[in-house]
């Protein structure tokens, strides 16, 4: 199993995340395994406050720190079973570390964040410009994709004052 991936889903959840967990040389606290748990189920990267609520939604109903949260979460990133992505207002979202997704597409109205589809050829593309990177001195540890539009639910419902895309395209 890839170190980084996240464990099958036929294994028992605690059990399976504790294993990858103490692969990557950390321990499997309480606290860990529920941050992990959360992310597995969530459909979209998940903000600090976003995964405080899922923490006390979760089968213990217990309050994690604010502070132990964002320690958990560093440690998780640091050893790679954790990705950071950064949205339009300066707000950190946090996944789980998968192969699947290589970036997000933002809204810029609501601001909700959406895996962006697989395509067979994407990954060839950023290991070619993985490569340009390389060949002008930079050495990158991470390349994420960041589009930004506008979704189809806020495109259907615009703000109040504000004309929706075919409404624009019309003048």
């Amino acid at each position: 199993m890839n170190q980084n991936a996240a464990p099958s889903p036929s294994e028992a959840p605690g059990k399976r995340w504790a294993e990858v967990v103490r692969a990557q040389g950390l321990r499997a606290t309480r606290d860990v395994l529920r941050v992990l748990s959360v992310l597995e189920s969530a459909p979209a990267p998940l903000s600090h406050e976003d995964l405080m609520r899922g923490l006390l939604a979760d089968a213990t109903g217990c309050a994690i720190d604010r502070v132990t949260l964002y320690r958990v979460l560093d440690r998780l990133q640091h050893v790679g079973l954790v990705t950071r992505t950064q949205d339009s207002e300066r707000t950190f979202h946090y996944a789980l570390a998968q192969t699947g997704s290589t970036g997000f597409f933002e809204c810029e109205q609501c601001h909700a964040l959406t895996a962006l589809p697989e395509d067979p050829q994407l990954p060839a593309l950023l290991e070619q410009l993985n490569a340009r990177l390389h060949q002008q001195g930079l050495n990158s540890t991470d390349i994420t994709l960041s589009v930004h539009g506008v979704c189809a639910e806020c495109e259907e419902s615009p703000p109040a004052g504000k004309p929706s895309g075919t409404e624009t395209a019309k003048r």
